[in-house]
């Protein structure tokens, strides 16, 4: 008898200690407890990173780590942050101005400004004047610090990453309001434009830094971050700019498109997100894919192959939002035959070099977030040839 209550006695203390263990790594794993696993950044493949597996679309560990580290010490920027007051009066308004129009050389004060497509006037990234650079920072600073604290499960990232968050989306006297009525403004033509509501696409790489950072949100905080996406959800879909940049035939369309699906979806609004996927085949593929499977509105364009691959990534995000809604939009076809993977494989060629687009010789570096794109539908595909 005491020899089997001993026994049972050392397998329950066995088991305790198996319990704890497991209690611990999975309590301190900062990927336990993730809601989402992001748009643009998969967090299976970042863990893979993470324990020594290469991805090479994402790089290295060592290069992540080093891009949290240095995060850590950037400066909050802010849109308070500006010298000129919008014409709302309120320094939280986001202000840019329209990256293809400059100063008209034959008028003294260059105004109205005038359009030369393709090439980009430096004055965006004017801070006194315009948010864009700062916009830039914050969610390329934030999206580093997710990435830092999923890899390291360092809680300084975490936290300083929410520290900017909660300056941009939370507070009161400092967050960003949940519209965009002055963006890609023209001197002297316009003070904002509905091609501008393209300008917050980069708000995807804050939605998946926020999946990453959940655990470390309290929940008031979360249901503020949903709330202000929720806002800019409705603004989107109820204001004229966003009624009109909804109707794009181009690649602001697709990015309209994508921009409502993944925050209606982060809002907890699946009802939006779903109307717009199902619409996706009829009302974007089977208009701007041709029967080839270029994008003849942007092959239009003064960089066609820049603009193809841009649309097409967002094609491929509104296909990641309908994997995790259920609607399959890689193999989708239209009722005349176009589909996503059509496109994909007309495009591949040029972007790998193989072929050329008249004057634009090969794919550049800001095609990389087009790579990834690929290389995470690629989990659906399964086609060598698109890694």
């Amino acid at each position: 008898m005491k020899r089997f209550l001993t026994g049972i006695l050392g397998c329950l203390l066995a088991a305790g200690l198996c319990l704890l263990l497991f209690r611990f790594f999975h309590e301190t794993d900062p990927a336990s407890s993730l809601e989402g696993r992001g748009i643009w950044q998969d967090k299976a493949e970042l863990m893979a990173l993470a324990n020594g597996r290469p991805v090479p679309v994402y790089g290295t560990k060592k290069q992540l780590a080093a891009a949290a580290e240095k995060a850590m010490h950037q400066p909050i920027p802010l849109l308070t942050d500006k010298e000129t007051v919008p014409p709302s009066g309120d320094k939280r308004d986001y202000v840019s101005l329209a990256v293809y129009y400059w100063p008209d050389p034959s008028r003294p004060d260059g105004k109205p400004y005038v359009r030369r497509d393709g090439r980009v006037n430096p004055e965006k990234w004017d801070d006194r004047r315009y948010d864009a650079h700062r916009f830039v920072q914050m969610k390329n600073t934030v999206k580093n610090l997710a990435r830092g604290y999923l890899l390291t499960g360092k809680k300084a990232y975490a936290e300083r990453a929410l520290v900017i968050t909660r300056a941009w989306f939370i507070d009161g006297t400092t967050r960003m309001n949940p519209r965009l009525p002055y963006a890609q403004m023209v001197p002297g033509r316009s003070s904002g434009r509905k091609t501008g509501l393209i300008d917050t696409m980069g708000l995807i790489d804050v939605v998946d830094a926020l999946y990453f950072l959940r655990k470390e949100c309290p929940e008031e905080e979360w249901q503020a971050y949903q709330k202000w996406f929720g806002a800019y959800t409705d603004w989107l879909l109820l204001s004229q700019p966003g009624k009109e940049e909804g109707e794009a035939g181009n690649n602001h369309g697709v990015w309209y498109d994508a921009q409502v699906c993944v925050f209606s979806h982060f809002a907890g609004k699946d009802e939006v997100a779903k109307k717009i996927l199902a619409a996706v085949p009829e009302k974007r593929m089977a208009s701007q894919i041709a029967e080839d499977g270029s994008l003849p509105l942007e092959l239009a364009r003064t960089r066609p192959l820049h603009y193809s691959l841009f649309t097409l990534r967002g094609f491929l995000t509104l296909a990641r939002v309908g994997e995790e809604m259920g609607i399959d939009l890689y193999d989708r076809k239209s009722s005349n035959g176009r589909s996503l993977k059509l496109a994909i494989d007309y495009i591949l060629p040029y972007a790998k070099g193989e072929k050329t687009i008249s004057h634009e010789a090969a794919a550049d570096d800001q095609d990389v977030p087009f790579w990834l794109s690929l290389h995470l539908a690629n989990g659906h595909y399964k086609n060598p040839a698109y890694d």
